[in-house]
């Protein structure tokens, strides 16, 4: 059968993206013909491996593996740069402290090429899976980057968000940070989780993959907790804000 494989928030975590591209590979040989990647957004923001994180989807762009769009942090990075404003506007934006120190130091790591390659990425995905076709955005179809779509909610909320795309048999979104699995009279509304930013500290960092055919899907969770001190050291090499190496072992919450 063949799959596709559906991840979010790297956040420029490069050693969560690496242990989930591992998984990808460790489930092909057992049978799964994953035949695409789709990365919804958030490629950048926290974590302090941007650059590493561009270069390796590059490499798999360039193999024609893996399609990526723009999330919430990719564009603050995005509209920052045509006006030579950089990290001025981030500055201005509502985030956190730690989270604008966070863009600013990513925003200065990708440098000009890097900063282009995030303003190229479309905002909306649109493809065609067997005989079904998709809708993905990393936040909701009527806020791309702000919306957010929650877990847990009555069949009449993923209806409403699952309305405006409803040509389409799948909508694909970030947001939240938890799994969603969705079925609604319109279609299907899946959320694949995070890798790079920890949702909680009792949750794993999740991909998704989904069944071209049946539109059957798995949550396949993602270790990287060998790696959490290497990325702790470098969070604190960089000169980034204590709370995000606190994020990186307690999570979101």
């Amino acid at each position: 059968m063949a799959y596709v494989a559906v991840m979010a928030n790297i956040n420029g975590n490069l050693p969560a993206l690496a242990k989930a591209l591992e998984r990808v590979e460790e489930l092909k040989e057992k049978g799964y013909e994953i035949e695409k990647y789709y990365i919804l957004g958030n490629i950048v923001g926290l974590f302090p491996y941007p650059r590493e994180v561009l270069d390796t989807l590059d490499d798999l762009i360039k193999k024609n593996r893996v399609r990526v769009i723009r999330g919430e942090f990719d564009q603050a990075i995005a509209v920052s740069d045509p006006h030579g404003e950089g990290p001025d506007y981030i500055e201005r934006t509502d985030y956190p402290d730690y989270v604008k120190e966070a863009l600013k130091y990513t925003w200065e790591v990708l440098d000009h090429d890097g900063r282009e390659f995030i303003r190229d990425l479309p905002i909306y995905l649109v493809d065609r899976i067997g005989k079904n076709d998709i809708f993905g955005v990393y936040g909701s179809p009527l806020d791309p980057f702000h919306g957010e779509v929650l877990p847990e909610q009555p069949s009449s909320y993923y209806e409403s968000i699952m309305r405006p795309v409803k040509d389409y048999e799948i909508l694909f979104v970030a947001s939240p940070r938890y799994p969603v699995n969705a079925m609604t009279r319109y279609g299907r509304v899946i959320c694949p989780g995070s890798v790079g930013y920890p949702p909680g500290k009792a949750h794993k960092a999740t991909f998704a993959i989904v069944d071209v055919d049946t539109l059957h899907t798995k949550f396949i969770e993602v270790d990287y907790e060998n790696e959490k001190r290497l990325i702790e050291e470098r969070i604190r090499k960089e000169g980034l804000p204590e709370e995000l190496v606190r994020i990186l072992y307690r999570g979101r919450a």
